[in-house]
């Protein structure tokens, strides 16, 4: 008997390149054919590569209000991290390469968001952005206006420019800047508000939404001449920090530590894997003598807007207006030893 060995290794070579290209096919057939078209609900696959490859594809994308719709996310390159915002609560967490993520939502109300990579993934990370449109299916050319935010309209009106420069340094030749060289301690302010006299203005919380330490530092240097300027940027420091829960802060956390400290670093040091990267150096939040000369609704508009020619992104489409007075409550926790922590 007789065995043609060239004809064995040619059958064998082709069954091999059949298994071989064969099963992609089929798995690539069912993900993008077969999956979404026997899917009881509306399937729309979204691509993710990092940004100077494409980014997302599609990167806009419309959906019909009280439509079911699965969003999936696939991993082309890189890992990644997804998101969608505003007010939604979506964060699927890490997309790694290979890897498909998905979620099923229904939207009651027309409205636009944003999905966005929130792992840092390249260089150009911040432009990795996708547009979501939901449509009411009765009135499809009707789009919701953007509503401004009257936070960033009060700054407009006082005339508070929210680029302004704080050099290294801050204060003026006729008021020097404020020195703190040690952590500031709210636990410390907070043991000290027996024998402290607070101005009424510093006990207002939306006062001090729109005024910076330092005006609260000199109202109770004025009230309190007997106590050291020290112990008072402690008062100020607990005051600053009081008002916030724990669960705010940890939400906050989060969000920050996603979306924020790839430049500004992790604990606020300006020292993030991305801070060369920024055509200026990120703010060091955990600088007590920085923050002492910021006020809580700059800080806020500087979130929702972005910084002009700094490199940072706006996330007014990304988080709630809620969701960003956390992130600033958050940013004054930095360089703050929190009462509640107790002393180092």
């Amino acid at each position: 008997m007789r065995i043609n060995t060239s004809r064995t290794e040619l059958v064998a070579l082709v069954s091999v390149g059949l298994i071989v290209l064969g099963l992609p096919a089929a798995a690539l057939g069912y993900q993008y054919w077969l999956r979404p078209a026997t899917a009881p609900t509306h399937v729309i696959d979204i691509d993710l590569r990092v940004p100077q490859d494409g980014g997302f594809a599609p990167e806009a994308i419309t959906v019909t209000m009280g439509e079911p719709v699965t969003l999936r996310f696939a991993s082309l390159d890189v890992t990644h991290g997804i998101a969608i915002g505003p007010g939604l609560g979506v964060d699927l967490g890490h997309v790694d390469p290979g890897q498909v993520k998905e979620i099923t939502l229904t939207f009651d109300h027309p409205g636009t968001y944003t999905y966005y990579c929130n792992a840092w993934c390249s260089p150009d990370h911040w432009r990795m952005r996708g547009t979501l449109q939901v449509i009411d299916p009765d009135n499809p050319g009707f789009v919701p206006p953007a509503q401004s935010d009257p936070m960033i309209q009060a700054l407009i009106v006082e005339g508070v420019d929210i680029d302004a420069k704080h050099e290294e340094g801050h204060g003026h030749d006729d008021d020097p800047a404020l020195e703190i060289t040690r952590p500031l301690s709210a636990q410390h302010g907070a043991d000290l508000l027996d024998s402290v006299t607070l101005p009424d203005e510093v006990i207002d919380p939306l006062w001090r939404r729109s005024h910076a330490p330092t005006q609260a530092l000199e109202l109770l240097g004025t009230a309190n001449p007997q106590m050291t300027q020290a112990d008072l940027i402690d008062v100020v420091a607990y005051l600053w920090t009081a008002d916030t829960a724990p669960e705010t802060i940890l939400n906050a956390q989060v969000l920050y530590n996603k979306n924020c400290a790839a430049c500004h670093g992790q604990y606020g040091g300006g020292d993030g894997p991305a801070a060369d990267t920024t055509a200026e150096n990120p703010v060091i939040f955990a600088d007590p003598a920085f923050m002492f000369e910021m006020r809580s609704d700059v800080l806020y508009a500087k979130i929702r807007r972005g910084g002009m020619g700094t490199d940072m992104p706006n996330f007014g489409t990304l988080f709630t207006q809620e969701e960003t007075w956390a992130l600033v409550e958050y940013l004054w926790t930095l360089p703050v030893q929190l009462a509640n922590q107790g002393e180092e």
